[in-house]
């Protein structure tokens, strides 16, 4: 963990780890990052079976965690340690369990969604729906000199963003995403006077990035370098860093 803020590239695997497994734990994603960085769809021995695929001999499999549950008793309605994802259910444990990537299978071709690279027309296209659409706060624009040179700025005390008006579309999908993302972390001026300034750019351009890959967009000319600046001397903030970037991501992601 202490290496993720101050190696690029590793911060970077992650986070398209992320992009790929969003749904899974912030633990299950190092995990998988840390095994088998390239993975893309994994599951269980038996469950690629059951999908007419087989596991190659002499793979080795990712370990990851599997949550251990047992039925809730009558009274334990609103305890903390019930999982909501399984009503009636008590999480009590992990246990570590052995996936596989298609990549190490042979078998049944399957129907998976394939990422398609956003051109101008097509960026520019669904910034247009994001705003209209999907944005939970107002969107506007001004000139670059109004904004201070910035790209964006995310206001918590009027709640809201100001994109410069000067941007090309994949510039500008990607700040409205970093913005979206400010919106999300510092709602308003009383947060904004308590966060740390390096870890919130850092979160926030982590979550463009990851949800932008995620949407076809590739970002990691201006991201990766950003985030290496604001990243540096901050090893003991990785966990709570990252926990973030999932939590935002799995927001920003919800809505798109």
């Amino acid at each position: 963990l202490e290496r993720l803020t101050d190696d690029v590239a590793l911060w970077r695997t992650w986070a398209l780890t992320l992009s790929r497994f969003h749904r899974y734990s912030l633990a299950n994603t190092f995990l998988i990052a840390a095994q088998r960085p390239e993975a893309t769809y994994v599951a269980g021995y038996r469950r690629w079976q059951q999908l007419g695929r087989q596991v190659q001999k002499g793979e080795r499999g990712i370990a990851i965690l599997a949550p251990l549950v047992k039925k809730a008793p009558a009274d334990a309605a609103g305890d903390p340690l019930t999982d909501s994802d399984t009503p009636g259910s008590v999480l009590i444990g992990f246990k570590t369990v052995t996936v596989f990537d298609i990549t190490q299978t042979t078998g049944a071709p399957l129907a998976l969604p394939t990422p398609v690279l956003l051109t101008d027309d097509t960026g520019a296209a669904l910034f247009d729906t994001v705003v209209t659409h999907l944005m939970p706060v107002p969107v506007t624009q001004a000139s670059r000199a109004t904004l201070r040179d910035a790209n964006g700025v995310w206001d918590p005390a009027t709640r809201t963003i100001t994109l410069a008006d000067d941007l090309a579309p994949a510039q500008r999908l990607k700040t409205l995403l970093h913005e979206w993302a400010h919106s999300i972390g510092v709602p308003d001026a009383a947060v904004a006077r308590q966060r740390d300034v390096a870890e919130e750019e850092i979160i926030a351009e982590t979550t463009a990035f990851v949800v932008a890959t995620r949407l076809g967009l590739d970002t990691s000319a201006y991201s990766l370098p950003y985030v290496g600046h604001w990243a540096r001397g901050k090893p003991e903030a990785v966990r709570s860093v990252a926990a973030a970037v999932t939590e935002r991501v799995r927001v920003l992601l919800a809505a798109l």
